[in-house]
């Protein structure tokens, strides 16, 4: 498409190179479009098309291209005139590139393009360990990290759309990846938690951030330091005795925010620490007439995120915001995509928290927020599930309600897909909820995949359900939806696959164990010639098309895991189906396993709708121990 500019060159030369490289993906190369753009100072987004005129009223960058975007997809020969609120001045994603998957440049590029089209200005990179430092080759080793040239190309890439590209990094826990090494244990306090008050943990913090600040072009930073659980109880009691938490990231937070300042970095960091450390409970348990006067608080320049992924509740978040602005003057919230609720997303519970959470952003005026992409227990899910919650966020940036069909239609122009087949996804973990009702994160579609058939850990819940048919009819529309959203063919693909292994292998360890009760040997025979051979048929299918994804999105790094897990479901399957026929063919009398006598293995059976999740695979595979062999 060829892109006529009219009025201010200067404007047009900010958003010029974004502009074509989004126009020769959207329109036709034969037609011609003319675009007016002007900046302005409201808080306000205008665009008016009548045929092959554009004209674009905007604040910065990023709201032109959502606008630029709308005008794209609009019918040539209908016209259009809009106005939006901008309620957000930054809105944002993070995307984590630290749970093994470190996705590509190109990939990154990709995401940039789409933050673009539905007016996102932020893209923060999780990068535990995952970033090159000068002088520390054992830093993000084995683990795919970026290099100082990828980062400045992707933030390069970013700025022409008038994204900024913020590092999100730990500079206290979660560390645990690159403390293993040996020069970590000069620097532990615990496994994964740095050493407050050594100098040798502050020169290090110091490398972190020069190399930060030498990579990206922004001066803000998201420092971590979240989730920090047992914080001066490890070496650091044993050398100085106790002390409150409170105090202890108090002055973590101000060493660190001295070497920001010292480097002319702006630092943000997750707060449930300071809240959880002064209030001795779990993070949202904070009343309402909590008096916050006489709380250990940090330097109020220190920008303080708001995580919440977990509440529906509005006055919940209000009571958050309320703390947060007594705590400081820089209040972030992050919310999520939820992405990561196992193998499959729950956008159920994405979309109402995060409508919750966004009205009470609006009404207490947060400057910024955004959406996460976890990527928990080893990005089991593919990167292209993140989409509805990405643009659910951004829409409500510039909406203060949803309108079903906008929002639609929004997802087609920024994704190319369509939102109800990607709503299908949701449906791997309802089974025992509904759509869209799985408040709980219920995962069965994780523990019916990896949990071990012959010892049926999971099957107490499962009984009575007919996962068969189920999971059966979840494959038929996955087909359905590839050829509705052809862009994502190989995303509905990889989820067909699964949902034809666990039609077979969910409900699989409660008929092998009914039938072996009964001595129906004619059954376990069926069971060896079809219905293990089958499911292995179709999982060996679905770890291919997982492997394929992967590669098109990630770097190999981390794959390896993946493909032990997939592969660890295949090698047991196979010796189950041997174990059973040597039990067939008389070779064994008995097969223990099958008489071990099931359990719950949730707490509360009767109530489970909302407690049934397990989504550490560890736990999932066996009632031994993988981890302490030791």
């Amino acid at each position: 498409m060829e892109i006529i500019w009219k009025g201010e060159t200067e404007a047009a030369d900010r958003i010029r190179e974004g502009t074509e490289i989004l126009a020769n993906e959207a329109g036709d190369a034969a037609e011609a479009l003319a675009v007016s753009v002007k900046f302005w100072e409201k808080e306000e987004l205008y665009v008016k098309r009548e045929g092959g005129q554009v004209e674009i009223c905007c604040k910065e960058p990023a709201h032109y291209f959502r606008a630029l975007n709308r005008a794209l997809h609009w019918p040539a020969g209908q016209a259009m005139e809009q106005t939006e609120t901008v309620y957000f001045p930054k809105n944002g994603f993070m995307l984590d590139c630290s749970r093994n998957s470190v996705f590509t440049a190109d990939t990154v590029k990709a995401l940039i393009r789409k933050l673009a089209r539905v007016g996102m200005n932020v893209l923060m990179l999780y990068t535990e360990e995952t970033y090159e430092v000068p002088g520390k080759p054992y830093f993000g080793i084995y683990r795919g990290r970026y290099s100082r040239e990828e980062i400045r190309e992707m933030d390069a890439y970013a700025q022409l759309f008038g994204i900024e590209l913020v590092p999100c990094i730990q500079t206290l826990a979660h560390l645990r990846n690159t403390l293993k090494w040996p020069y970590g244990a000069e620097l532990q306090d615990s496994e994964d938690i740095l050493m407050v008050g050594e100098e040798k943990v502050y020169a290090f913090i110091e490398d972190l951030l020069r190399a930060v600040k030498e990579s990206f072009s922004t001066r803000r930073v998201h420092l971590g330091m979240d989730e920090a659980v047992h914080l001066g109880l490890g070496k650091y009691l044993k050398k100085n005795g106790y002390r409150e938490s409170a105090k202890l990231m108090k002055e973590h937070s101000a060493r660190v925010l001295a070497i920001c300042k010292k480097l002319g970095l702006e630092p943000m960091i997750w707060s449930d620490m300071y809240i959880t450390s002064n209030t001795g409970g779990a993070y949202y348990d904070v009343d309402e007439t909590t008096d916050t006067s006489g709380w250990e608080k940090p330097d109020r320049e220190l920008g303080l995120v708001y995580w919440d992924y977990y509440n529906a509740d509005g006055a919940l978040y209000r009571n958050m915001l309320r703390v947060h602005q007594e705590l400081t003057d820089h209040v972030i919230f992050a919310g999520g995509a939820w992405n990561w609720n196992g193998i499959a997303p729950n956008y159920g519970r994405a979309f109402r928290c995060t409508v919750s959470a966004l009205n009470a952003c609006r009404e207490y005026r947060v400057p910024e927020v955004f959406c996460t992409a976890w990527m928990d227990n080893g990005s089991e899910t593919p990167l292209d599930a993140v989409y509805p919650g990405m643009v659910l966020f951004a829409y409500l940036g510039f909406h203060q309600e949803v309108c079903k069909e906008e929002l639609r239609q929004e997802f087609a122009d920024c994704v190319g897909g369509r939102l109800e087949d990607f709503w299908q996804l949701d449906a791997f973990d309802s089974l025992f909820t509904g759509m869209g009702e799985n408040m709980g994160s219920n995962n069965p579609s994780k523990y019916g995949l990896y949990q071990d058939v012959m010892l049926g850990l999971f099957d107490d819940h499962l009984r009575g359900i007919d996962t068969g048919t189920y999971y059966g009819e979840l494959a038929e529309k996955m087909a359905s939806c590839a050829k509705t959203s052809p862009a994502y063919a190989d995303l509905f693909a990889f989820y067909e696959e699964f949902a034809r292994v666990l039609a077979r292998k969910a409900g699989l360890g409660i008929r092998i164990k009914a039938a072996y009760d009964a001595d129906d040997r004619a059954a376990l025979q069926a069971i060896c010639t079809a219905d293990i051979p089958e499911a292995m048929e179709h999982l060996q299918k679905m770890k291919l098309l997982r492997e394929q994804l992967w590669m098109k999105d990630a770097k190999p790094f981390g794959y390896e895991l993946l493909d032990i897990k997939l592969g660890g479901v295949l090698t047991r399957l196979a010796s189950h189906k041997r174990r059973l026929e040597s039990y067939l063919d008389g070779r064994l009398v008995r097969l223990e396993e099958l008489e071990q006598e099931r359990l719950p293995y949730f707490d509360d059976p009767q109530g489970a709708q909302d407690v049934m999740r397990e989504n550490r695979w560890h736990y999932i595979v066996s009632g031994c121990s993988l981890m302490d062999t030791i």
